[in-house]
């Protein structure tokens, strides 16, 4: 008996090496496989899949062009006024006399009609990309950021199942005796807590994790660029 009494520490120090040497190498695996996932392809910024209702009406070849005819045509409208005001100085200097003056005023009224029609239009074309790239790329951002949450969701519920989490505890009927004697027993007189140890109480709620604090970020984030889309809406 003595000699078994020595030898019995022996083998459970070398059971616990053993769960120690399996736990350890269980987290190295789920932090190496968590190192895979951030940065296998799949992760890294997908492409962001644009419905059909939300794709460029304006391709970027159009706007180029449209770009282009704008510059021109607010060059040509600038010349228009320049030839305008001269028309009136030479009015002014007696160089013209008024039917000369009216003429003259007509043709470059007509021109002048025609280059404020296409600068609206191309104006247009220009704003529309420029609105609908801006649109684009804020559905692309929250797209993403829903992406990354996605993941680390995927990363954190993994061995959680067993803890029942989000399933709502049994309630046990009370016996018949224990509710007669709670009949019968006066009830307990409660005393107001007072609006200090209220306010103690509320002060030492549990600090957010960094979870939620991302994902509060990631709100601030998106009502941000909400307000920025419904801005640029409203400036349109």
């Amino acid at each position: 008996m003595q000699g078994k009494g020595k030898n019995f520490p022996f083998p459970i120090t070398n059971i616990l090496i053993l769960l120690v040497i399996l736990i350890f190498g269980r987290r190295k695996q789920q932090e190496s496989a968590q190192q895979e996932t951030l940065a296998s392809p799949s992760f890294e910024k997908s492409s962001f899949p644009v419905p059909d209702s939300l794709r460029k009406s304006v391709t970027e070849a159009d706007m180029g062009r449209a770009r282009d005819r704008l510059r021109i045509a607010s060059l040509e409208r600038d010349i228009i006024g320049d030839a305008l005001t001269k028309i009136y100085d030479a009015e002014a200097r007696a160089q013209i006399n008024e039917t000369e003056k009216n003429q003259l005023l007509q043709k470059y009224k007509v021109d002048l009609k025609r280059v404020d029609g296409e600068i609206d239009v191309h104006k247009r074309i220009v704003d529309l990309h420029e609105l609908e790239s801006a649109k684009e790329d804020l559905l692309k951002s929250f797209y993403e950021k829903l992406m990354e949450i996605d993941v680390r969701i995927g990363q954190l519920k993994p061995g959680l199942d067993s803890l029942g989490l989000g399933l709502e505890p049994r309630q046990v009927k009370p016996s018949t005796t224990s509710s007669t004697n709670k009949q019968e027993q006066p009830a307990p007189t409660t005393t107001p807590e007072p609006a200090a140890e209220k306010e103690k109480s509320q002060t030492r709620e549990r600090p957010k994790t960094k979870a939620e604090e991302r994902l509060d970020a990631v709100r601030e984030e998106v009502l941000k660029a909400m307000e920025r889309l419904e801005q640029i809406e409203t400036e349109g």
